[in-house]
């Protein structure tokens, strides 16, 4: 079956042809599992939710007009079965391995465009490995893929029926995206983006972008149940939402290293904004342009009002693709860059295989030109974590961790600070 590319997977197959030896469009995660889990049903399982997405397998060829299109049929990749667990030091040389089958350039046309593995690092730990690249799918769908081969696996195992097939075909997308290309709101938003694009700053950022690598810096700070309590109550009280909470304290993390009146980032937006669509595996994911303004004086309540105020007007832009906004800064006189990358990772993603648990650990989220700052809300006990992701052509590894104790250390500070504070009193007690 044939099928036209959507809007995210156009540009990041623009990209790709570009730079046809790069893996950096290779996104990745692993599950650590603790307990027995069974090598042959957690395959089975995989493979079945592969297939049920109906999108993993795609093959993106040319027409001979020149146009992309995607050829859609079953997936077909490797599921390796790894015992390291009588390395020397099993943890790190599995994840080394992963990192090293990560970096792997592949071939559009041909594929395999995802690959999976299961790495024994203990008697009872396991790690599944899972790579896609970034045109077959984004994070959403990544999540959505692994709760159901949880669920096939525990069907499998327990033997009690599964719910039925869950995913919408990836054309219900790609008409979706070309209902808005034809509509009146995408006129509007093009108008208000490159409204925003007019006067962009040339400040508020921490290094100019550079050629996006296949492996990043990754650092965490973990912030235990009582702080995320904290911090959702905190956002009650400042009638915020706790992401848009987390956006802020990130604008204002920004604001405080870079000592710019205004900071520009980029945060990512699902863009599935119907039932349908979020049942939908492909990249829908898209990035918002922010430019906050921060004013010393102001106190951290009208601070957070101020930003929320703007969250909310920037999303009602939401669907206008981050690369046109991109395309329309590089055609300014000066060329401004956006800035690092804000995300909020907030869906479910611990699973259960049988008796035995699954806890998720992200390899890579995608392309980082400069640096990645997101929140993984994990499950409901296990407390947040905030994490950097850094270029490594921009940044040191104690850069990147200092800007993950940084942001972890300004959120905590800003669950319990005095609201009426002027935000200029931030950081001083830490």
């Amino acid at each position: 079956m044939q099928s036209p590319l959507t809007a995210g997977q156009l540009e990041i197959w623009i990209s790709q042809v570009l730079e046809p030896g790069s893996p950096v469009h290779n996104v990745g995660d692993y599950y650590e599992i603790t307990g027995a889990v069974d090598a042959t049903l957690l395959e089975a399982a995989a493979r079945t939710a592969v297939d049920e997405a109906g999108s993993l397998g795609a093959r993106f060829l040319v027409a001979t007009d020149g146009t992309p299109y995607q050829e859609l049929g079953p997936a077909e990749w490797s599921f390796e079965v790894l015992d390291m667990s009588e390395r020397p030091d099993p943890d790190a040389e599995a994840v080394a391995w992963m990192r090293a089958e990560m970096a792997r350039p592949v071939d559009l046309t041909c594929g395999s465009l995802l690959a999976g593995a299961l790495i024994k690092v203990s008697g009872d730990r396991h790690f599944w490995y899972r790579r896609f690249h970034h045109i077959i799918t984004d994070g959403h769908g990544t999540a959505a893929v692994a709760r159901r081969t949880a669920a096939l696996y525990h069907a499998m195992y327990t033997g009690a029926p599964c719910e039925p097939n869950p995913f919408a075909p990836v054309t219900a997308a790609v008409e979706h995206d070309r209902a808005y290309r034809a509509g009146r709101l995408y006129a509007a938003d093009r108008d208000f983006w490159e409204k925003v694009a007019l006067d962009w700053p040339a400040t508020g950022r921490l290094r100019a972008d550079a050629p996006p690598a296949p492996v990043t810096l990754q650092y965490s700070h973990h912030l235990p149940r009582q702080v995320v309590d904290a911090v959702q109550a905190r956002s009650e009280r400042l009638e915020v939402s706790t992401a848009r909470f987390l956006i802020t304290a990130a604008a204002l993390y920004l604001w405080q290293v870079t000592g710019a009146d205004e900071v520009t980032f980029g945060c990512s937006a699902t863009s599935r904004p119907t039932r349908l669509l979020r049942n939908v595996v492909a990249p829908m994911a898209n990035l918002l342009p922010f430019r906050v303004p921060v004013e010393p004086e102001r106190s951290v309540t009208d601070t957070f009002r101020r930003t929320d105020r703007q969250i909310g007007q920037a999303l009602r832009h939401h669907r206008y693709r981050y690369e046109e906004f991109r395309r329309t800064l590089a055609a300014a006189p000066e060329h401004h860059s956006v800035g690092p990358v804000v995300n909020i990772v907030n869906f479910d993603r611990d699973l259960r295989f049988g008796p035995a648990t699954g806890v998720v650990r992200t390899l890579v989220t995608g392309p980082i030109p400069d640096l990645g700052l997101y929140f993984d809300v994990h499950s409901e006990h296990a407390g947040t974590s905030v994490c950097v992701e850094a270029n490594p052509a921009n940044y040191t590894a104690e850069e990147a961790a200092r800007h993950a104790e940084g942001l972890g250390g300004l959120v905590r500070e800003l669950a319990g600070v005095d609201p009426g504070l002027p935000v200029r009193a931030l950081g001083r007690l830490r």
